[in-house]
């Protein structure tokens, strides 16, 4: 909104900077403040345009300003930093199709008229966590849209040689003083530590006769704070707290504290100075920055949200005992804060974050039509099949940056926004005809798209999408396909002529390239993987916040059960149920761990998935899970046992040990191909017992399990990359 003293301004300033040395051409466009000019000194344009009121006046003005802007500069990269520069971005983005991310600084407010307004981009950064979480809660933002960043601290600005002598001088401050540096906004909604600081520096103010108290910042509570400070001042008889207002000389003012006080970015800036921090904010006091603190100071970004709210007598109590210690053991604290900051939060590690994800994106338009159609159970909410669409998006954009994709799905709407593709309702026939007038590739996959166990009905439909692009003139690709079972005579034909026509085969296992030669398709066929080998990880720092919401503890299996109607005829019910809980409950008490149920498909496996947990009696129910966030779960756990396909794929791709319930023949290939065929049971004839015996034997050779694992999850990630090097190779032909 503006360049004032503030932790998202700062924030900004140093990301500019970054990038800027890099060799990047930044521009920042805000309502102006005190940060200017060091955006200017490091050669940064700024231009200032009205984005610090929500008036229909400013908005318009933003708007007018902002669209003649990017219309001049072309930027590849629009990065809006508050929800009003969010809104303005958001509706320029949509008429201009440019580009477009946000950042997440902080939680705010959210009313129903709010969260209709607030635009989070084609992706979104979050600083920590809890952001990410809020912004999944309240904003419906999809998890896998939301990248984890740090705020980067210049370590050379912030830095234990940096000298504080001449803030010192200036403030007339005592060169032999005790002093508690605080920097924060004082706002009403932040400026609690401020004020309880400068209460609790009238019980220190006696206990220490050389205490200096400096509050650095400015905002609507400073009129408060400024007579609370007035009072301890003329209680103590002499000026132990000093209130200096908003200041851009951060460094030099954390320079020559002793001691700080405040959370997130300006407690990394004091920590980087190698100074002992009393983490104390207006949602969340820690106290003193030690081993301890640090997992939960990086699930909150130095927040710690979670935590009570500071008080003076906490604030007394840590900055006597700092006061008390020596300054070898101050400089421990101090030295300790400083390698967190040079590990984990550096401007180099911040940039990083950024321009991996702006070099993925693609410029998106809802009207622009692709040239490459994507054909498959897509939009339905299955974990599994849902999964297989990111990695082939990515793959081909990877590849081909520019390339436009249209995605034939359920939900467009739910599609669009996690993948950020042109997107068509599958049944809506009429509207796949005109786009494959402009199309040049149909891809069809990947997941079990022809086959007839479930009914002929999905066997109809893909099939007639496939001969409609032949006659539209499209190449057409099976992408990773799993085929059958096809069990009509009828059915075989069909899929047998399509396959034959399609201009490019691969098969995501051998059992599916045996049934294509029983069907006699003629041809070359190539056997990679599923797209799903390709999938990226949660970062770690994301799964730990999920293990510690979740209370997953440390150890722990991850169950997966299917509901409905299997091709046998056979159908998922209480005795199998029951079967299998007992064993389950034998597992979790044997070996001390604790089970996690995650249902794959939300609509139909939910209920069956409860009550497999209740007759289990213990572990947890994790729903709404994104592939890239199981996997990420996954990869920790010591076991899996699924009844879906794709949850023991993500058990091979993290290398984890897994039970394959089978019920259907493409569970028994796939695990016939990894070579794990004697880890599967039968759901029709399980009996008590079976499955504590297999998970026993399993358990017993984890390792070896392990990295016989490695080994295979390495080479398929590496077939599975074939089939995007194929669509390059598609689209080049004449």
């Amino acid at each position: 909104m503006w360049m004032v003293i503030g932790g998202a301004e700062t924030h900004v300033v140093e990301l500019s900077r970054e990038l800027a040395a890099r060799g990047h051409d930044v521009t920042v466009a805000s309502f102006g403040g005190v940060y200017v000019k060091q955006l200017e000194a490091a050669g940064i344009k700024h231009v200032t345009v009205p984005l610090h009121k929500k008036s229909p006046a400013a908005l318009i003005k933003s708007y007018v300003r902002l669209k003649a802007l990017i219309e001049k500069e072309n930027f590849d990269i629009v990065h809006a930093h508050s929800r009003i520069p969010a809104f303005v971005c958001g509706l320029l983005a949509r008429r201009m199709g440019f580009r477009f991310v946000t950042t997440a600084h902080w939680v705010f407010k959210v009313t129903p008229l709010l969260a209709r307004f607030s635009d989070c981009g084609d992706h979104t950064f979050a600083v920590s966590c809890d952001i990410k979480q809020y912004l999944k809660n309240n904003y419906g933002v999809p998890s896998d849209n939301v990248t984890l960043t740090i705020n980067g601290i210049d370590t050379d600005r912030f830095s234990p040689t940096t000298d504080g002598a001449r803030v010192i001088d200036e403030l007339s401050l005592d060169r032999n003083a005790f002093r508690v540096v605080c920097v924060s906004r004082i706002d009403h909604k932040t400026a609690l530590p401020c004020l309880e600081l400068c209460d609790a520096s009238g019980t220190l103010g006696r206990d220490i006769p050389n205490l200096e108290v400096v509050i650095v910042g400015g905002g609507t509570a400073f009129d408060e704070l400024k007579k609370r400070a007035e009072r301890v001042n003329s209680a103590l008889g002499r000026e132990c707290v000093r209130l200096t207002g908003p200041r851009t000389d951060i460094p030099e003012l954390v320079a020559c504290a002793d001691v700080f006080v405040g959370v997130s970015r300006s407690a990394l800036e004091a920590m980087s100075a190698e100074k002992p921090v009393v983490f104390a904010g207006p949602e969340g006091y820690a106290g003193i920055f030690r081993d301890e603190i640090k997992p939960l100071a990086r699930l909150t970004n130095f927040t710690f949200r979670t935590e009570s709210l500071p008080k003076a007598a906490r604030i007394v109590e840590d900055i006597r005992r700092l006061y008390g210690m020596t300054p070898d053991e101050r400089l421990y604290y101090g030295r300790l804060g400083r390698e967190e900051i040079i590990n984990r939060y550096s401007m180099a590690k911040m940039a990083d974050d950024h321009v991996e994800v702006y070099r993925k994106l693609t410029p998106y338009r809802r009207y622009d039509r692709g040239e490459i159609i994507i054909s498959g159970y897509y939009g339905y909410e299955n974990i599994g099949d849902d999964s297989l669409l990111t990695p082939i998006i990515e793959g081909i954009r990877a590849r081909m940056p520019d390339a436009k994709v249209t995605v034939l799905a359920k939900n467009p709407k739910l599609l669009a926004r996690i993948c950020r593709v042109r997107t068509i309702h599958r049944f809506n026939i009429f509207r796949i005809r005109r786009e494959m007038k402009h199309a040049r590739l149909l891809i069809s996959g990947g997941g079990s798209l022809l086959q007839d166990g479930t009914s002929k009905k999905s066997l109809f439909y893909y099939t007639y999408i496939m001969r409609m692009a032949k006659r539209f003139g499209l190449k057409v690709m099976l992408y990773a396909n799993g085929l059958g079972p096809l069990i009509a005579e009828s059915s075989r034909q069909v899929a047998s002529d399509v396959i034959t026509d399609a201009d490019y085969v691969s098969l995501r296992e051998n059992a599916s390239l045996i049934l294509a030669r029983e069907l006699d398709v003629k041809g070359e066929l190539h056997v990679t993987a599923d797209p799903a080998f390709l999938l990226e990880v949660s970062p770690e720092l994301w799964i730990d916040y999920m293990t510690v919401r979740e209370g997953l503890g440390e150890r722990y299996f991850i169950v997966s059960i299917k509901d409905g109607n299997n091709f046998d005829g056979a159908r998922t019910g209480r005795d199998t149920v029951t079967t299998m809980a007992r064993d389950i409950r034998k597992l979790a008490e044997k070996y001390s761990l604790m089970p996690v149920f995650v249902p794959m498909y939300p609509d139909r496996d939910t209920v069956i998935t409860k009550k497999l947990a209740h007759e289990v009696g213990c572990g947890k129910v994790i729903e709404g899970l994104t592939a890239c966030e199981l996997c990420g779960l996954m990869k920790r756990a010591e076991l899996v046992i699924g009844t879906r396909l794709h949850m023991l794929i993500f058990a091979a791709s993290m290398a984890v040990p897994m039970l394959g319930i089978t019920y259907d023949p493409k569970i028994d290939a796939f695990l016939d191909y990894i070579g794990e065929s004697e880890r599967m049971l039968d759901i029709s004839s399980l009996s008590d017992g079976e499955l504590e015996a297999a998970a026993d034997k399993l358990l017993s050779d984890a390792a070896a399990i392990r990295e016989r694992l490695v080994l295979t999850a390495e080479e398929l990630r590496k077939k599975a990359s074939l089939d995007c090097d194929a669509v390059v190779r598609i689209l080049s032909e004449k």
